[in-house]
């Protein structure tokens, strides 16, 4: 009751259900039965030799293996590398993902080139990706990962998408007392100076555009090193 009795070289042990390796579908009274005349390794957990009494583990053994794989498996793994994984969890801070010998965690600043408020807008469980490894801490075992680094960062190659003068189409993302911050794209943002909204005088950029309106616009000005861009809504419109 509890758990298995086991013949260790003559003496008699006893294993605890919760110290069994896991057992696929549950510890069920057919797949405790089936382990019957098995052969299998266990580490000691207490002994007491006064009372003729030896309880063993199963799990540590396989705890052991798995941490010596991944020891392994991270020894060999570099810095970006791109990985194949699977999402197993989503966490408000990022998404695990299982990438064979272990799990690692893109945080959510990694999920995406644009702003990301919650990770499941980006990723849901069960979702294959390719991913870049970032950080490898090897002594706790622990793996950072980045699903947005699969791609160019978008200011990298803003030039080959837009250019001075280029009328665009975007949506108001924010309005400031200077003006109104309009996005392109993830990733990209530029802003319609207050002085751009239109050919009158405006006190407040909400007297001409609003959150969330998609908006057409002409570029005026790309930094891409300071990852500015001038945008003009009156001159798009002749306003």
């Amino acid at each position: 009751r509890g758990g298995l009795v086991v013949d260790c070289q003559g003496v008699r042990g006893f294993v605890p259900f919760s110290h069994l390796a896991p057992i696929p579908g549950g510890a069920t009274e057919e797949a405790l039965a089936a382990r019957m005349h098995e052969q299998a390794q266990f580490h000691i957990l207490e002994l007491d030799r006064s009372q003729q009494r030896l309880v063993l583990t199963e799990r540590a053994i396989g705890q052991k293996r798995r941490e010596e794989a991944q020891d392994q498996y991270l020894a060999d793994l570099e810095e970006g590398t791109v990985l194949s994984g699977k999402v197993t969890s989503i966490r408000g801070f990022g998404a695990f993902v299982d990438v064979g010998e272990i799990e690692g965690l893109i945080p959510i600043s990694e999920l995406s080139w644009r702003m990301v408020k919650s990770p499941d807008e980006v990723v849901t469980v069960g979702d294959q990706l390719e991913v870049v490894v970032l950080r490898v801490e090897r002594e706790t075992r622990r793996l950072t990962l980045s699903l947005k680094r699969t791609q160019p960062e978008p200011w990298e190659t803003v030039h080959d998408r837009y250019e001075i003068h280029q009328i665009v189409q975007g949506t108001v993302t924010n309005l400031a007392q200077f003006g109104a911050f309009v996005k392109l794209e993830d990733g990209i943002e530029g802003l319609i100076h207050i002085s751009e909204l239109s050919q009158r005088r405006v006190n407040n950029p909400k007297e001409c555009v609003y959150q969330g309106q998609h908006v057409r616009v002409m570029i005026l000005s790309i930094d891409s090193q300071q990852r500015r861009i001038g945008l003009s809504y009156k001159q798009a419109f002749g306003l």
